[in-house]
């Protein structure tokens, strides 16, 4: 297990086993009402993945990965 496994593994784990009360809520979640407009054509939806132009959010590569 690399370093970089270590950090992520004992992030979890205090996460994972912080004080949650059983009478706490685990989450809660809030998803906003989507309105799709348009769609993407065929071709190009299945190279990007999704049909919808709202849903298109490319993954950038930042953020949660390891610094190393």
């Amino acid at each position: 297990m690399n370093n970089c496994d270590r950090q992520n593994m004992e992030r979890y784990m205090s996460y994972s086993t912080a004080s949650a009360s059983k009478d706490e809520p685990i989450a809660m979640a809030y998803v906003p009402w989507q309105y799709f407009h348009s769609t993407y054509d065929p071709d190009k939806a299945l190279m990007i993945g999704t049909i919808f132009p709202e849903l298109n959010k490319p993954f950038l590569g930042k953020r949660g990965a390891c610094q190393s």
